[in-house]
């Protein structure tokens, strides 16, 4: 049905533009479809950039954390990305440590053309990205499109148990995902990443990648978030 109702349309637009110059075709399917190849050229740029660079630097990294929605300076070589490092004990000259702090949409908003939401989503799939933190209900909306991991999940078992009473839940749009609720997240509430002086007055809640190439490193990450404010 589909199907047939695109090879309809494609038909009649075929038949509109037919008797038209090549100057008043360019004007014409530029006058009603900029948005869409704006949109589309975009999508396929900042997917082919995300997989090129997950290809050529991926297996540099210790590890890729991803800081939504923030103002706050947590980027590549901030004080907090310096001190992290001095606290996992990663050599910077051997691998990458790369924190994202410049990224900026609503997944339950409006998300076409958002090129920082289109670059995340090329981080996850290209299976770049380790974690993902920002507000509760925006990460629930990425976390019930199946792009986070199920905290339940043997690679992150330890995690789950050691993190039990601040797990954050997702209702996944599956329906046959064979759970109606799924912890997909843990509450940084206490953190130094959250309160007054955070960056995060709200609220934050960390996500794992569903796709994550270091998951065993995300302990480690968020026993510095805890410890620090200790």
């Amino acid at each position: 049905m589909r199907m047939n109702r695109l090879h309809r349309w494609w038909t009649a637009e075929m038949h509109k533009i037919k008797d038209l110059s090549p100057r008043q075709r360019v004007i014409y399917i530029w006058s009603y479809y900029k948005l869409w190849i704006i949109s589309i050229l975009s999508v396929i740029f900042l997917l082919s950039w995300g997989i090129h660079h997950y290809v050529t630097t991926n297996s540099d990294n210790w590890f890729f954390a991803c800081f939504a929605n923030i103002h706050a300076d947590l980027g590549d070589g901030s004080e907090f990305w310096k001190d992290f490092a001095s606290y996992a004990g990663y050599d910077l000259n051997e691998k990458n440590l790369v924190f994202n702090d410049q990224c900026y949409f609503d997944p339950e908003g409006k998300t076409a053309g958002n090129q920082y939401y289109q670059m995340l989503i090329a981080y996850m799939e290209a299976g770049a990205l380790d974690v993902l933190i920002m507000e509760e209900d925006r990460l629930q909306a990425i976390g019930a499109s199946g792009r986070l991991m199920d905290l339940e999940s043997e690679q992150v078992r330890t995690i789950y148990k050691r993190y039990e009473d601040r797990l954050v839940y997702c209702k996944p749009l599956e329906e046959d995902y064979g759970k109606e609720y799924v912890p997909i997240g843990i509450d940084l509430s206490g953190t130094v990443l959250t309160g007054e002086d955070g960056a995060y007055i709200d609220g934050a809640v960390l996500g794992i990648n569903a796709l994550a190439p270091h998951p065993e490193r995300v302990e480690i990450f968020l026993s510095y978030l805890f410890e620090k404010t200790e």
